[in-house]
């Protein structure tokens, strides 16, 4: 990856492993700070904890969904403006259009592209700094 994310912090949420590892390897090797959770709630938990950067959640858990997780963060004032990217293996339109209207800022398709992935973290990330 070819971003510097020195002194930023993300959260991932996703109940598979193998996937926040993924995440985790790609973020953590641009110098940015990850905390996982294997669930919505979790997720929620740690953002009550910690505060974040940005949050790529998976759509598709136990708990507490990816699509309650947005709605959850977009509801407090106090995480105002943290970007959310939702992750799924489901390509279908409808998917991202619920996520986006839950308050997903952006959508990747799962197994994820670093470089996509890269380019969205780019654009959020700038978008917090100059807005």
């Amino acid at each position: 990856m070819n971003l510097d994310l020195h002194g930023k912090r993300a959260l991932v949420v996703d109940d598979y492993g193998s996937m926040r590892a993924v995440i985790k390897k790609l973020l953590v090797g641009a110098g940015c700070y990850v905390a996982e959770s294997e669930n919505g709630l979790e997720g929620l938990e740690q953002l009550k904890k910690e505060s974040f950067d940005i949050v790529f959640s998976d759509i598709v858990m136990p708990v507490m969904d990816g699509f309650e997780l947005c709605q959850e963060i977009r509801s407090r004032k106090e995480f105002h403006g943290i970007p959310i990217v939702v992750m799924s293996t489901h390509s279908d339109a409808s998917y991202l259009i619920k996520a986006i209207n839950m308050g997903a800022d952006d959508y990747i398709t799962k197994p994820v592209e670093p470089k996509l992935l890269e380019k969205v973290i780019a654009r959020l990330l700038e978008g917090l700094e100059n807005g």
